[in-house]
């Protein structure tokens, strides 16, 4: 069976990257317009990618944090907020916990149905031990 063509493949996820790489450009220069401060979880939002690419793109991480550090003064006037560290790490805490209870809940209804196939497997087989003439009429 064939597997696809590796070359176009490759192509594809070149063309991907790119495209995510002119969308998270078009977030910077949107927020670099509006003068909202420039934070990965901005970019992300403005330019429809992920943080996770944003991070694992070190150009753009670099721009990113080069940016930052210059529209620091650009934070909206109002009460001071927590710092930013402190946000970002509430915020990953509470996603990564949602995720770990949903992910438990759907390991936990998948193991039932599992211990149920189980059940049942075994008791065709004991139905099969006390009457190994009955699989035949089946």
């Amino acid at each position: 069976m064939s597997r696809g063509n590796p070359e176009l493949l490759a192509q594809a996820a070149s063309r991907k990257r790119q495209a995510a790489r002119d969308r998270a450009d078009a977030g910077i220069r949107a927020l670099l317009k509006a003068g909202t401060p420039i934070t990965f979880e901005a970019v992300a939002t403005a330019g429809h990618v992920s943080k996770d690419f944003l991070y694992r793109t070190t150009d753009l991480r670099n721009r990113i944090q080069d940016l930052r550090s210059r529209t620091a003064g650009m934070r909206a006037a109002g009460p001071p907020s927590e710092p930013a560290a402190a946000t970002s790490t509430s915020n990953i805490v509470r996603t990564l916990t949602i995720a770990l209870r949903d992910e438990r809940a759907r390991h936990r209804a998948e193991i039932s149905e599992l211990k149920a196939a189980l059940e049942a497997a075994h008791g065709e087989l004991l139905r099969l031990r006390r009457h190994p003439g009955l699989h035949d009429a089946d």
